[in-house]
């Protein structure tokens, strides 16, 4: 009888065994696709390190290039202001101390006209140049001092 146990006992550890075989090479067939998309994981993981590191380096680019653009939009802001000075000093050795002001701003040329106390009007089209009110560099150094910069070209 002892026999006759042990062979059944041993009939169901083999059905039992049967199932976990098959549970363990269902297992096996999982770890597999789990190992593939562990691996393309890592290569998107690669690939997005390369990329982060583009967007980086194109972040630095950007900044250095808007730091440029400061600098330059600065330096032209300052010629802006120049070209100012020596115009407004042109009219006060001409006509003395005038109302002067800049009026119709015009979006294009970032720009305003110029209008004088005594009817002058300066604006963005041609300008006839009277040779009767030109005023010659050496009067408006003589009237504000040697002080006075030109930039040419």
């Amino acid at each position: 009888m002892k026999k006759l146990s042990l062979l059944r006992l041993w009939k169901i550890r083999l059905g039992i065994r049967d199932e976990g075989n098959k549970l363990y090479d269902e297992g096996g067939k999982l770890r597999a696709e789990g190992s593939k998309l562990y691996a393309e994981g890592s290569k998107l993981y690669a690939e997005g390190g390369k990329l982060r590191a583009e967007g980086n380096r194109l972040y630095a680019e950007g900044n250095r290039l808007y730091a440029e653009g400061n600098r330059l939009r600065a330096e032209g802001g300052k010629l802006r202001a120049e070209g100012d000075i020596i115009f407004i000093k042109g009219v006060i050795a001409l006509h003395g101390n005038i109302k002067l002001e800049w009026k119709n701003y015009n979006p294009e040329r970032d720009d305003h006209e110029c209008h004088l106390g005594n009817g002058e009007v300066y604006g963005f089209d041609e300008i006839d140049i009277d040779d009767t009110a030109e005023v010659t560099m050496s009067e408006v150094c003589e009237k504000f001092g040697k002080n006075v910069k030109i930039r040419k070209g």
